[in-house]
């Protein structure tokens, strides 16, 4: 019995269905199909009832378990071999994001702290600006920033997590009589926006692609440097702001309205940005980490190349519990 069998059997087991757990393991349903029957010679029973629903037998429920419990021990000896063989140590420095409510990197920072209890984690709390020239400079590892990175030859980037954006307008102001705000109402208001030094991708994005394309010619009023900042000056009617949808939901100023965009509305994206010349394993172990948990929560688009850093494939899975991610007999991942 091979560890890929009990791969394959769990992951029909938890799906009770043959065509969603070949779709979760990437490969063809008949393959699966004759890799359980497989199994079934092997053991000398019958693991499913196979009809218009397929249901375990009670032999089926008695190995699930125990196939758990094997893969969970097989993924924690080769995460142990790792750690031991390649010397995990060092310190991973991490670019937080400064503004915004997401999911992803506090998650992240506590799950790779957990995996990798002897890799030491620094994070640097600022903004997407701060972050990239901190990145240019080999000052951090890995950082979170919005919407991309300004240098694309030296630097990869991979979307994490939607950042839907809503209209911060005072509250007796005209367009907040409206349920949802077109985007060329805009047009002819003051507008605060964070400086481009400090979040440049997402400034350009605002003033080229939103304002520019509904063609509304942007009359910047006052650039904000925090969150606070600007809806206070939207409450003192200096004009209105562009706000995230997370914040709004936990940021109440008196005098400030939040009103949502006609579609298609302004979105801006979290993700993840890093060095390509970096030959770091923390880093690349740090973006396993995060394709597990955005895959996990279904969020986005997984990182196709995150197994690959510089070139080269990761020299093991270290994720534990992840039927996505097997450990293969070169060392090597395979999906």
């Amino acid at each position: 019995m091979e560890l890929r069998h009990l791969r394959y059997f769990i992951a029909v087991a938890e799906e009770l269905h043959f065509g969603r757990a070949a779709q979760r393991l990437r490969i063809t349903q008949p393959p699966l199909s004759f890799q359980i029957q497989s199994l079934e010679r092997e053991l000398g029973v019958q693991l499913f009832l196979r009809g218009r629903r397929v249901q375990l037998t009670e032999a089926g429920r008695a190995l699930l378990g125990k196939a758990r419990e094997a893969i969970e021990a097989a993924d924690a000896a080769a995460r142990a071999a790792q750690q031991a063989s390649l010397m995990i140590n060092g310190r991973l420095r991490v670019g937080y994001p400064a503004t915004g409510v997401f999911e992803l990197p506090p998650l992240a920072l506590r799950t790779f702290q957990e995996r990798f209890p002897s890799v030491g984690v620094d994070t640097v709390v600022a903004t997407t600006g701060a972050h990239l020239e901190a990145l240019r400079a080999k000052q951090l590892d890995v950082a979170f920033v919005r919407l991309g990175v300004l240098d694309r030859e030296t630097m990869q980037f991979r979307t994490l997590q939607p950042e839907p954006l809503r209209l911060a307008v005072p509250e007796d102001h005209a367009l907040a009589q409206l349920a949802v705000v077109p985007v060329e109402r805009l047009a002819g208001e003051p507008i605060i926006l964070f400086p481009h030094a400090l979040e440049p991708l997402l400034y350009r994005y605002l003033v080229s692609e939103v304002l520019g394309r509904s063609r509304v010619a942007p009359s910047v009023v006052l650039e904000a440097t925090t969150l606070e900042s600007a809806c206070s000056a939207v409450a003192a009617r200096l004009g209105v702001a562009f706000v995230g949808e997370p914040l709004t939901r936990i940021f109440a100023i008196p005098g400030v309205a939040y009103r949502s965009f006609a579609p298609p509305a302004p979105m801006s994206k979290l993700g993840v940005a890093w060095r390509r010349d970096t030959t770091s394993n923390a880093v690349r172990w740090f973006l396993e980490v995060l394709d597990e948990l955005a895959h996990a929560a279904g969020l986005d688009r997984r990182f196709e190349p995150s197994a690959r850093l510089n070139g080269r494939r990761s020299p093991a899975s270290v994720l534990a519990g992840t039927p996505h991610l097997q450990v293969t007999a070169d060392g090597g991942i395979a999906t």
